[in-house]
This record gives structure tokens, C-alpha cells and sequence, in this order.
């Protein structure tokens, strides 16, 4: 009878049990179809993090008399754990019990580099929250100590401080009190330096403590094998070194390096057109350079400057270098205040809601002069796609979308490839690129064909002049939905033709509302099967709002001007079959 009772037990407990580990993934799964916006990014989430979900606390009770299957996270990281402390290589391949090779379930790395000398007690409360979020998403993150604001001094002195800012730390992340915590330990002699260079002596010193579970904190000190002495580096040195170390890894599928994050009270690189707020998203393979050149203009002191292109040239160098050793562009960089990360909203907070999307919380192409538009702290950074910008002032002869043909410049195969591919039609492809030849007005190109616009002049059949028209805006269907692709073409769209310009959109077209985001203004008569879409500086002018016979010089006729866009929209004809 006794036994009868324990198993009636043990049965009613794998019963509470099971409901509990189908409770926790029904509330995770629906807090992340909460936070992301489209069922694409939801999929993309999930594809990726789907086998860092931590259930092992759930695990029903007689399981562990049973042989532990190592297609499991908390399985194939207790076998490594085992190797290392047995003096074996951690990291060589695993096999189930019928001898097959099973895939390795990667780490997914968040790399912090934490300025912290201005963060108050409250902000670490919420930044804590934040990284418990995280380690719930799948995320394992790392913690590199920014001390370069300390001045040059005897090593102890420094040496003491910092070990007392570091001890502080870990108990503003470690609360045993709280159920719900989090394990966190400092890392000290890491980092050694030899003729120069910088090395990890041993990663796994890194990497075992993420496969308990434990945030590992790194302090940024070097052994200096040349003058056998202890020595303080800057963090951004340490920080690539960190990611070198971690990237020569990856060849093994142990981990991916899905986050550089830099938290810093300056916050994201800061943007003359956004009044002096961030960059939502920087393309880094494009718009490096004048992003670069626009903070030596003087807008910001010098001193602000420094640190801001310090920031700016950390992220290129190790996002480039990501990219160049494993052949995409997969890592994200994030640029942000202490306060903005202690927020604990899934759409509020940068960080949680790029590991949610891949995206920034606002796009880049709505336009800063739009007061609807909100202004940010944080910049998400991309090494990102090459861009090609075609138009008259960069091209020899005439600007003819022919003479681009025949220059090679553009491929017409594929060119044509991407339009029907995007569009899901075929294109007339003589009429169509005999329509628009010479009227071509601005070509861009995105990638390897994974997206273009061709924007035309028009003129309008009762006055004189032309407007740029947005003739053609294509991304191949892979891309559709890939975070940043449409603001970068946009964008560009918009700086290439800032004074005027006009497009149009089937009414029925799903984007029309991402297209009435950043118009100036929208139109349609009932009997077309148009949306009208202008902006431009034009209608910063002062608009005639009481129909005067003669119009003063600076005003526009609002009257006149949306005629002739709907003169030129109606008049355009198909270009696909």
C-alpha cells in the first residue's frame, strides 16, 4: 500500500511538473510573440534561440536516473564542463549512444562593455532586471570593466580601486536574497601581452562559468610577458582582443557573437540632422566615413568627440572583423546609456528588443523633421550591406540607364531578376527601360542585387519643370523583412532627392502605411487605383491657404502642386504585364 502511495506521488508530481514547464514555455513563447512586431520576426527569433531555453530546474523527477540526452543545452554543457575538469579537450565532437555525431548547441554572446563610474544604485537594480531578461532569451552575456577614465597612477592605487568598484558590482548583480538570480564572477588574469599583442591565455576560463550559467566580469588588466609585470589597458583594446579570441572559437560551433554593447552615459553617436540625438542605425560599410568626418565639424567639443569616434572606430574595427573571418553579417553593435538599459519593457529597451527583432525600436528613414518622429540615446550599428549611388554628378557621359548597361555598371539580367522577383510580375523590360532611359534621374543599388530603386524626372503635362519620381523601390523577397534593408534604401531615397519628391502605391498595397510615415502628405480620388504619396524641403514653404489669384514669392500653391503630382502619378503607364 506504502508503494502504491508513493507512486500515486510521484505521479501527481510529474503531473504539477509538467504543467509547469508547459506554463513557463507558453509565458515565454507569448511574451515574445508580444514584443515582436511581425509573425517573420517572431519566426527568425525563435529559429535561432530556440534551444537556449532554460527549462533544466522543470525537469521531471525520475529523469535523472535516466541516461541525460545530449541534444539538450544543459546536457551537452555539463559534458564540457566534465571534460575540462578532467584535463580533456572540452570541445571536441559529442556523440549519442548509437555513436552519431550531434550538433553542437552554440552559446549566443552579449559582450558588455560597461562604463559605470556615473550609474546610480536604482539604474543597477534595472539593469540587473535586464540581464536576468536576457539569460531568459537565450542570451549568455560577458561584462568587460571600462576603467579608462582613471588617471595615470601607481598600479596598487588603481589595482585597489578597482577591485572595490568590481566587488560593489557584484553584489548589485548577484543578490542571493532574490529567487531569481543570477550567478556573476570576476575574472582577473586573462589577458596577456607579448611584443604588442594581446591574447586570451585560456578562454575556457571564460566560456565554463557561461555553461553554469554565471556572468563572467572582466577586469581590464594584462599580464606584460616583456616586463613580467601587471598592467592597465584601455577597454577598447581588451574589448577586440575579447572578440578575436571568441571569433577564432566560432570554428568549432561553440558559440556566436550575437551583440557588442556599449553602455556609456554619452549614449549613441550623435546626429546634426536629429538635433544632436543618435543615429537610429548606422550602415557602417557606407556611411563610416561621413559619419566620421560630420563629428570633426565642430558641433560637439572636442572632448565629447574623442570619445564618441572612440566608440565609432571600436565598432568598425570589430564588426569588420567579425564579418571578414566568418563571412556575414550577424553580429549587431548597440550604443547606449545605463539608463536607457535599466528600463524593463521588451519595446522600450534597445537591447532586449534587438535580440527580439534584429531591429532598432524606430526606423532610421522616418524623418527627424517630423515631430511624430521620437528622439533616441541609442545607436544600432551593422557593418552592414555596400551601397552604389548612380546620378549625373558621378557619371562621365550621359546619365541613361542604356549607357549604364553598356559601362557594365549595372546588369540588366539582374536587374530584371530582382524587379519580378520583388513584384512578383513580369516586367515589360523594352518598354519599360525605353520609358525611362533618359529621364533617369538617381540609380541604387543594394548588395549583390538584394534591393535597388530608380527614381526618374518627370514633367508634368500642363507646366514647366520636373520632379523626381520613386519609379521602382525592389528588394528580393529573402530580404523582405530583413531588419534595416528598406530604411537604408529609403533613406538614401530621401537624401538624394531632398527639395521634391513624389511616388505612388496601389491602394491596396499593405506598405502604404510604412509609406505614409514618411511622406510630407497623401492623396487619392475615388475613381483611381492610386495612393499618392510627395515630400520634400518644398512644403517647409509657407502653402497659400486662401487661394490667391496671385501667389507672393515663397509660397507655395498647394492647389497647383498636388495636380500636378496627380497629373504625373496618373499618367505613368504599368510597367509589368
Amino acid at each position: 500500500m506504502s508503494k502504491l502511495k508513493a507512486l500515486n506521488r510521484q505521479f501527481i508530481s510529474n503531473i504539477e511538473t509538467h504543467k509547469a514547464v508547459t506554463d513557463a514555455k507558453r509565458n515565454l513563447i507569448l511574451s515574445i510573440l508580444k514584443s515582436t512586431t511581425t509573425k517573420r520576426e517572431a519566426k527568425n527569433y525563435l529559429t535561432k534561440y530556440q534551444n537556449q531555453f532554460d527549462f533544466s530546474d522543470l525537469e521531471f523527477n525520475n529523469v535523472s536516473n535516466e541516461i541525460k540526452p545530449l541534444n539538450k543545452k544543459e546536457n551537452q554543457r555539463e559534458l564540457f564542463i566534465q571534460r575540462f575538469l578532467n584535463r580533456q579537450n572540452p570541445f571536441v565532437g559529442i556523440y549519442d549512444e548509437d555513436d552519431r555525431k550531434l550538433k553542437k548547441i552554440p552559446l549566443r554572446l552579449a559582450i558588455f562593455k560597461i562604463k559605470f563610474t556615473t550609474i546610480t544604485k536604482l539604474q543597477w537594480s534595472g539593469i540587473a532586471e535586464s540581464f536576468k531578461r536576457l539569460i531568459k532569451l537565450g542570451i549568455s552575456p560577458i561584462i568587460l570593466l571600462d576603467f579608462d577614465h582613471l588617471l595615470d597612477s601607481t598600479f596598487k592605487n588603481n589595482e585597489l580601486y578597482i577591485m572595490d568598484q568590481s566587488n560593489k558590482l557584484l553584489n548589485r548583480l548577484g543578490n542571493p536574497e532574490d529567487q531569481d538570480h543570477f550567478q556573476v564572477t570576476i575574472l582577473r588574469s586573462l589577458f596577456t601581452k607579448a611584443d604588442g599583442h594581446l591574447s586570451i591565455d585560456s578562454l575556457e576560463s571564460i566560456l565554463i562559468p557561461l555553461y553554469q550559467g554565471t556572468i563572467p566580469i572582466l577586469l581590464p588588466i594584462a599580464y606584460n610577458v616583456n616586463t613580467s609585470t601587471q598592467e592597465f589597458l584601455k577597454s577598447n583594446s581588451l574589448l577586440f582582443a575579447l572578440c578575436s579570441a571568441l571569433v577564432e572559437k566560432r570554428t568549432t560551433n561553440l558559440l556566436s557573437i550575437e551583440k557588442i554593447i556599449m553602455i556609456d552615459p554619452l549614449g549613441g553617436i550623435p546626429s546634426i540632422e536629429r538635433n544632436q540625438t543618435s543615429h537610429v542605425f548606422i550602415n557602417l560599410s557606407q556611411e563610416y566615413s561621413d559619419i566620421l568626418s560630420e563629428l570633426y565639424i565642430g558641433h560637439i567639443s572636442p572632448k565629447l568627440r574623442d570619445l564618441h569616434v572612440s566608440n565609432l572606430d571600436s565598432m568598425n574595427e570589430i564588426l569588420s572583423f567579425i564579418r571578414d573571418r566568418s563571412g556575414n553579417d550577424e553580429t549587431t553593435g548597440i550604443i547606449t546609456t545605463p539608463e536607457i538599459m535599466s528600463i524593463n519593457n521588451d519595446q522600450l529597451n534597445p537591447i532586449i528588443y534587438n535580440v527580439l527583432t534584429d531591429r532598432s525600436i524606430i526606423s532610421s528613414s522616418l524623418p527627424s523633421s517630423n515631430k511624430r518622429t521620437p528622439q533616441v540615446s541609442t545607436t544600432i550599428i551593422k557593418k552592414g550591406v555596400n551601397v552604389q549611388i548612380l546620378d549625373q554628378d558621378n557619371y562621365p557621359g550621359e546619365f541613361t540607364m542604356a549607357n549604364l548597361f553598356n559601362d557594365k555598371l549595372v546588369d540588366k539580367s539582374k536587374l530584371v531578376a530582382l524587379l519580378n522577383d520583388s513584384f512578383g510580375k513580369s516586367l515589360q523590360v523594352d518598354e519599360y527601360f525605353k520609358r525611362i532611359d533618359k529621364n533617369l534621374a538617381t540609380f541604387i543599388l543594394v548588395g549583390d542585387y538584394d534591393g535597388a530603386a530608380i527614381l526618374t524626372w518627370e514633367k508634368s503635362p500642363h507646366r514647366n519643370g520636373k520632379v523626381a519620381y520613386l519609379d521602382k523601390f525592389a528588394i528580393a523577397k529573402r530580404n523582405q523583412g530583413l531588419p534595416g534593408l528598406a530604411d537604408i534604401i529609403f533613406k538614401i531615397i530621401l537624401q538624394s532627392h531632398p527639395q521634391e519628391l513624389i511616388w505612388r502605391s496601389r491602394k491596396v498595397n499593405p506598405v502604404n502605411k510604412w509609406y505614409f510615415e514618411r511622406c510630407c502628405g497623401c492623396m487619392s480620388s475615388p475613381e483611381s487605383q492610386w495612393k499618392i504619396f510627395y515630400t520634400g524641403d518644398v512644403f517647409d514653404k509657407r502653402i497659400d491657404r486662401f487661394k490667391r489669384r496671385s501667389i507672393p514669392p515663397g509660397v507655395i500653391n498647394v492647389g497647383e502642386k498636388l495636380k500636378e503630382y496627380s497629373d504625373i502619378c496618373e499618367g505613368i503607364p504599368p510597367s509589368f504585364k
